[in-house]
């Protein structure tokens, strides 16, 4: 494509640079999607993930548990994670403990999974049931988000959720993935078994670094602005970390907000002078900027204690 005469469009992704001749109300819908970028939060995580998904001649499967708090990117890096296991020979099995009808029972999400009829089974059923399935299918991880519910369901419950994450790893050896927040972290913990077996792995909010500035330019690359904002200025990248308090989801929902006010007002790019609208035009466009009550870094220090 070329470049309109009064533009430089090499801000912007070559794959991404077709968008650019859309029309407005077309750009600004773009400005809403979502999408991977590889950052250093979570980039040792998928390390640690590529060697734990070989099992072969251990005893027991390696584990880990991904925790922090809400708006962070976990949702983010689960669905990443499903998206690279459809294109690898390894097969996962990715379940959400959203509240449902089986009320947070991994064994009835497990079951619903691979298909297997619920029916009036009893636990010790479901299980031996599950167990087969795993086996026979060749599965080698299991993937949990939003694990905080289930964990704070009766002692009774909890307990059977435990025993179960447990048997996977020592019994299958399948290696188990969790997602959740410092609460269920601060659960998981008291069970010395399960303490002992995963990876405890806190994503920690954006701080200033050229790590937090080079994700900004990044993300800059996808927005189809016609326009350089000159992002990584310190000037608007310091406003950037304030007004999101570092939390990933803030700073997604500020850039996104503010590529498309620019786009609507014919500005094509992210300057200061938004700023000081930041909570009107976010909330215009639909997104909620949240402010924390407490200091989020109280909460993973406490759950660690």
């Amino acid at each position: 494509m070329s470049s309109h005469p009064t533009f430089d469009y090499s801000h912007v992704l070559e794959a991404h640079r077709h968008k650019l001749d859309l029309p407005v109300e077309e750009r600004i819908k773009i400005c809403r999607h979502d999408f991977w970028i590889d950052n250093p939060k979570f980039a040792p995580v998928f390390e640690c993930l590529g060697h734990m998904l070989y099992t072969a001649h251990q005893i027991q499967a390696s584990c880990i548990f991904i925790y922090g708090n809400g708006g962070d990117g976990k949702s983010a890096a689960w669905h990443h994670l499903k998206y690279l296991s459809s294109n690898s020979d390894k097969k996962m099995v990715f379940i959400e403990l959203t509240e449902n009808t089986s009320r947070f029972k991994l064994h009835d999400r497990l079951c619903q999974a691979f298909g297997i009829d619920i029916g009036r089974r009893s636990i010790a059923d479901k299980e031996e049931l599950i167990f087969k399935y795993i086996a026979d299918n060749g599965i080698c991880a299991i993937v949990i988000d939003e694990l905080n519910d289930a964990l704070l369901q009766p002692y009774a419950q909890k307990r059977t959720l435990l025993s179960l994450m447990r048997n996977l790893a020592g019994t299958l050896k399948l290696c188990v993935i969790a997602f959740g927040n410092t609460e269920a972290c601060s659960i998981l913990t008291l069970d010395r078994i399960i303490d002992r077996r995963f990876v405890q792995y806190y994503v920690s909010d954006w701080k200033m670094g050229q790590d937090f500035v080079d994700f900004l330019a990044t993300y800059e690359a996808h927005l189809p602005l016609k326009i350089k904002s000159n992002i990584t200025c310190a000037e608007i990248n310091s406003l950037i970390l304030s007004e999101s308090y570092g939390i990933m989801d803030n700073v997604v929902k500020i850039m996104k907000c503010l590529a498309m006010d620019a786009i609507e007002s014919g500005a094509e790019r992210i300057s200061a002078t938004q700023f000081p609208r930041l909570r009107e035009i976010a909330m215009r466009f639909g997104f909620n900027l949240h402010v924390p009550k407490t200091k989020r870094e109280d909460a993973h220090t406490h759950a660690t204690a």
